[in-house]
Formats: structure tokens, C-alpha cells, sequence
């Protein structure tokens, strides 16, 4: 196991191999009439999955060890990004810390509960027509391009600048939610209601020069 690109080993861990990952729960809002066998769905949504993560933390002593758990703790605190065993990654946070328990004196076993989004590796590809490999129904993405040249109503992805310049690079990032002119915050030259994001499969985005599109593909 990996944290924040950090092996658990650093931190005098072992996962136990019992860990699980549980998968979105699914929130529907329907319409069906009074004794009618149809339905109309009227939306689906989704929230984030729960990883649980059994640890085992082995120090010469067992002050030693709990040094090293209270390390690993503080480095899971807020967003993390997680590798285990199962090859794929996760974008997460600590939810909870369960009760230690202590099978010697130089070990500590506790679980951890983590809520996250199941990922795979950055994807950037050079091009306006991307496939995206998500499973789930929108990935963030975060959209680069070089203005080619004077203009008015110029889009990339959902948003839109009213006047662009030839040579200004502008960074649309779905991600982490700003945008960008020649590498500094300029979200008040632009107009948009939401941030571009990808579907499953084909996706043309909007853009009269070449795009740069980057996303992390997420599954369920």
C-alpha cells in the first residue's frame, strides 16, 4: 500500500489482506403511477465509496509502535491518495480511526475507514475528440490551449471568453476548479454556468484550436 505516493512500510505498516472496497451508493428519485408497471426516472445520483483498511503497525517497542501509527495518521488527514493492492487507486479522506487493539508489544492493529472515488492513472491526450475510459457518469477534467488567434466568443469546453488574443494560453481545469490566462487566476474574462467534464466513450470538446485534455478515469 501507498499513501500520497509514500509506501505504508515508511510508517512501520502491513495492510492486512481483508481490506475491502465498497461502491457508490446509488440515490434514485422516480415517478411511478398508483398500480401503473411503469416508471419514469427522474434522477440518479450517486456519493462516494467507502475503503476500509485493516493495518497493522510493528515498532521495537510499543511506544514505538504508536509514534509510527500517530505518523501514518497524520499523513492520511484530509485528502489522500491511495494505492493498494487491487490496481487501481484512490482519491480520498479519513472518515474514521477504529479502536486499536494490540496483539504484542511491538504491534498495533487498527482499521481505518476512508470515503473515496476508485481511479486510475492521468490521461492527457493532444486532441479535441478524447474517449474516455470512466466508468462513472462524469470525470472532471481540466482543459489546456493556445489561442491561435484574435477573437470574440471563443470557447473551451462549457466556458467562454468573450475576447481572446493570439498566443494566450488558457487553462480550463475541471479538477481543480479555476481558470487560468498565461499560468495566473483570470476567472473573471470568462462565462460559464459548469465546469467541462467527460462522459463515458466519445466525447467532442468545444474549442477552435487544439486542446490538450487531462483526466483521471474513475470507476465505480
Amino acid at each position: 500500500m501507498w499513501i500520497n505516493n509514500k509506501p505504508l512500510y515508511l510508517f512501520g505498516g502491513k495492510l492486512r489482506m481483508d481490506y475491502s472496497y465498497t461502491s457508490p451508493e446509488l440515490e434514485n428519485e422516480y415517478f411511478q403511477g398508483r398500480n401503473r408497471s411503469g416508471f419514469t426516472l427522474l434522477a440518479n445520483n450517486y456519493n462516494l465509496g467507502t475503503l476500509t483498511l485493516p493495518i497493522v503497525f510493528e515498532g521495537k517497542d510499543s511506544h514505538d509502535a504508536a509514534l509510527k501509527k500517530s505518523k501514518f495518521e497524520n499523513e492520511a488527514f484530509g485528502r489522500s491518495d491511495i494505492i493498494i493492492g487491487d490496481g487501481f487507486m484512490y482519491f480520498a479522506f479519513l472518515e474514521s480511526i477504529g479502536e486499536a487493539s494490540f496483539p504484542s508489544g511491538q504491534l498495533i492493529e487498527v482499521t481505518y475507514v476512508f470515503k473515496g472515488i476508485r481511479h486510475g492513472r492521468y490521461r492527457e491526450v493532444k486532441k479535441n475528440t478524447v474517449y474516455c475510459e470512466s466508468t462513472l457518469p462524469r470525470t472532471d477534467c481540466i482543459l489546456e490551449v493556445t489561442v491561435g488567434k484574435n477573437g470574440t466568443n471563443y470557447f473551451v469546453g462549457t466556458v467562454k471568453f468573450p475576447e481572446v488574443k493570439k498566443g494566450e494560453k488558457i487553462t480550463v481545469d475541471g479538477i481543480n476548479k479555476r481558470i487560468l490566462v498565461n499560468g495566473g487566476p483570470n476567472a473573471n474574462r470568462a462565462e460559464w454556468k459548469a465546469f467541462p467534464s467527460l462522459v463515458p466513450g466519445l466525447n467532442n470538446v468545444t474549442c477552435k484550436d487544439l486542446l490538450t485534455v487531462g483526466y483521471y478515469p474513475v470507476y465505480f
